[in-house]
């Protein structure tokens, strides 16, 4: 028993000091290894996902808030958080700012003058990656897309608004889904990911499927 202690605290210790050398940026994109199994960056080095989940960060926490936590997870080793970009429709985060001011059209989301949603977002997003942590951005929870919050047309535009305004910020991973099934509105999911897909080429996706389930059930066979 004690030897299998000080080989998990052995094991710790590699694994997070290894996480803390091996930045995002450094060492090129991330990507599925070509055995399936794995994950590594574009030079080969192989990529330990060490994630903290923190959902609402971008609706409960504000700037400074922001800093501390994601300084606390840098600190810990953590090179992952798990985030939910927006846990409503709209989502309103710390300064009192709309997710969707005008529903789905994010033409004039960006305001003179105004600190916004989606400003926040950005700032976190950067922050994470000074500290060496990659943001997997669940992009729209799963609950309110199977109550119907979002159709199919509007996971387009969403989805095109999302990937542009990301496909150069390097350490964002693509997260589908949200505590559900695969098989529910399916369709909708699938316009959401071919949508950002299509835009960006550089960045990891997966699915966050229901507990107690894999999402490799219904989506194993898709791009």
């Amino acid at each position: 028993m004690i030897k299998k202690f000080i080989l998990s605290t052995i094991l710790f210790f590699v694994i997070s000091l290894s996480v803390k050398l091996i930045k995002p940026c450094n060492n090129g994109r991330l990507q599925v290894r070509e055995n399936r199994r794995y994950l590594q960056f574009e030079n080969g080095k192989l990529f330990f996902w060490l994630g903290d989940t923190g959902w609402l960060l971008p609706e409960r926490l504000d700037r400074d808030e922001v800093k501390f936590y994601l300084d606390q997870c840098a600190e810990k080793g953590y090179n992952v958080v798990q985030i939910q970009t927006i846990n409503a429709v709209p989502a309103y985060n710390y300064y009192s700012q709309s997710s969707m001011p005008n529903g789905f059209d994010f033409k004039n989301i960006d305001k003179k003058g105004i600190y916004g949603y989606w400003n926040h977002v950005d700032y976190i997003i950067k922050i994470a990656q000074k500290k060496g942590i990659y943001i997997a951005m669940d992009c729209i929870w799963g609950g309110l897309e199977k109550s119907g919050l979002m159709n199919e047309h509007e996971a387009i535009i969403y989805g095109t608004f999302l990937a542009e305004r990301y496909k150069n910020s390097p350490n964002i991973i693509w997260v589908i889904g949200g505590d559900i099934r695969g098989d529910v509105r399916t369709e909708v999911w699938e316009a959401l990911a071919n949508t950002i897909k299509s835009i960006d080429k550089n960045h990891l996706m997966t699915f966050h499927s229901r507990g107690r389930t894999c999402s490799s059930a219904w989506l194993n066979d898709d791009e």
